[in-house]
């Protein structure tokens, strides 16, 4: 590719401006062209729900550069020497050709490479009504409606479809600085569940609660009706009347122009490309929200569309192009969200998504400080780990709490990508200093129950209904009561366990504040011959909502 290229870039999001800006940096001499059906482009999408919570002050920031530029057709053609055809769809017109349809009529457009970065669009569900109190949230134009009904006092309780990332961050966003009243409905049975297992959703779907937000988990949306005074949902046997109904129940990757290109779509509906973002068509390249991703866990294709992974693959085929030695890796899926009061973030796999992929995998369950215990401003946060039960190999970690999670999740994520096992994840190295972390990390923790789980210390989930057990509280009596267990107990602290003071029973079970004392008691009773099991993360999780712990 040493001689000018006709380069164009369909999508003027962060895939396609990404690939569009660093490819004229590389190379200077090409003709580089970016079509985008919508006048306005360029924006942190992201951000929108920032903007309707009054997080970030106006929809205009997230068209700022960091100093201050707007980014417009002009920015785009001044500071990097790209030209944006704003305001036209781009259609299939021939071989090297595409055909723009616009306001101002049609025109052709030759190309030597061509990139599709066509971006996702909302999922729409069948039958839904066509009034202005139903809403998608997805573009710039979707939160002007609205923030001005809220600011006029018009909406009083919003009713959310959908409890994923949008779903969670639009419920923070109505009720922490508007004070409407939020129900978050969700077909599975508790939030983010793509992103989080049963015991660490079931912990954010109590947080919620806590914080003023109606969940309604197990609700399958079954009807959603409007009229100028309000809308109606039945979801779950529940019927909700609110002012306006938000759905948000995920993307789909926009295809339309691949298709009629005739390029192949993979598994899961989205482009397939191989590790240099190319697709089964030459010179015909695609990347960010359209495309597959190859899972670093599983090896399966995903469709991943972060904003994260869109701008490093928009980096990686602008290399790619310029002639450069690049390839996008497979990808762990690090996420996170704001919950109200609490912070969530996962990679890798979940438990349930690992043994779909038919791993044998297991999990584990701690409740820790995100710094140190004596800190003044130390809070508990929840992980849960998983692993694959022969090779110890690391598969997923999920956080979630008031304290720190993100970097947790981020150390984890390239613990995963780099294979990394339960035993490399417990002797894991940070940065310690009382008010930043405790001298073991969150991680390590975690860790170590993973290990004592592998050696017979082993952990049940943090909800599991105890049933007929007898449970044992490990607990000093201050403990009980300032937070009671909430089944029958029998009280003997840790320091007290032996085994000629425990009852008779089947089934033993230990349980104390967090976790720890718990395992360590297992182990103890093991070594006398008694077998107990105990509950992963202790009163404190199975009491998330309650009193502060």
């Amino acid at each position: 590719m040493s001689q000018p290229r006709r380069v164009v870039v369909v999508g003027a999001s962060a895939a396609g401006l990404r690939c569009a800006c660093r490819l004229k940096r590389l190379q200077p001499t090409w003709s580089v062209q970016v079509v985008e059906s919508r006048e306005v482009f360029s924006y942190g999408a992201c951000g929108l729900p920032y903007v309707l919570s009054g997080d970030i002050d106006s929809l205009e920031a997230l068209r700022r550069t960091s100093y201050g530029l707007i980014r417009d057709v002009s920015y785009f053609a001044s500071h990097k020497g790209v030209e944006v055809l704003a305001g036209w769809r781009a259609e299939a017109a021939g071989e090297g050709r595409l055909r723009l349809v616009g306001s101002e009529g049609e025109r052709e457009l030759e190309w030597d490479e061509l990139v599709l970065a066509t971006g996702a669009a909302p999922r729409r569900l069948a039958g839904l009504p066509d009034h202005p109190r139903v809403r998608c949230f997805h573009h710039l134009e979707d939160v002007a409606p609205l923030k001005q009904g809220l600011i006029r006092g018009e909406i009083g309780h919003v009713a959310v479809v959908g409890a994923g990332l949008v779903g969670v961050e639009l419920a923070d966003a109505f009720s922490s600085l508007w004070g409407a009243e939020v129900t978050l409905i969700e077909a599975a049975g508790w939030p983010l569940p793509g992103l989080l297992d049963r015991e660490v959703g079931t912990a954010v779907a109590r947080s919620l609660e806590a914080a003023g937000i109606r969940f309604l988990g197990d609700a399958a949306l079954e009807s959603l009706s409007a009229d100028d005074d309000g809308v109606t949902l039945k979801a779950g046997g529940d019927t909700v009347l609110a002012d306006v109904s938000v759905v948000a129940v995920g993307v789909v990757p926009d295809t339309a122009l691949a298709q009629a290109l005739g390029v192949e779509l993979g598994v899961t509906g989205a482009i397939r490309v191989d590790q240099h973002l190319a697709t089964s068509r030459p010179h015909v390249w695609a990347a960010g929200d359209c495309v597959e991703s190859r899972h670093a866990v599983t090896g399966e294709a995903v469709h991943m569309p972060l904003g994260s992974l869109a701008n490093r693959q928009g980096r990686t085929l602008a290399n790619v192009l310029a002639g450069r030695d690049d390839a996008f890796p497979p990808v762990a899926g690090a996420l996170a969200v704001k919950a109200m009061e609490w912070n969530v973030a996962a990679t890798g796999c979940t438990l349930a998504a690992a043994r779909r992929a038919g791993l044998d995998a297991a999990a584990a369950w701690v409740a820790t400080e995100d710094r140190a215990h004596y800190w003044p401003e130390a809070k508990v946060i929840h992980v849960g780990v998983v692993w694959e039960r022969d090779s110890g190999r690391l598969l997923g970690v999920q956080a979630a709490g008031e304290g720190e999670v993100a970097k947790r999740i981020d150390v984890a994520t390239q613990l995963i990508l780099a294979g990394a096992d339960l035993e490399r994840l417990a002797h894991l190295e940070h940065a310690y200093a009382p008010p930043y972390a405790p001298a073991l990390d969150p991680l390590a923790v975690a860790a170590f129950a993973a290990l004592n789980h592998e050696e017979g210390v082993e952990a049940l989930p943090p909800f599991v209904d105890l049933g007929d057990a007898t449970v044992i509280d490990l607990r000093l009596a201050e403990e009980s009561q300032a937070q009671p267990f909430e089944g029958e107990a029998e009280g003997i602290p840790l320091g007290e366990l032996e085994p000629d003071r425990l009852p008779d029973a089947d089934e033993l079970v230990l349980i104390c504040q967090r976790g720890t004392r718990s395992a360590e008691g297992v182990r103890a009773l093991a070594a006398s011959g008694r077998r107990a099991r105990y509950v992963g993360g202790g009163v404190a999780w199975r009491q998330v909502g309650g009193e502060k712990n």
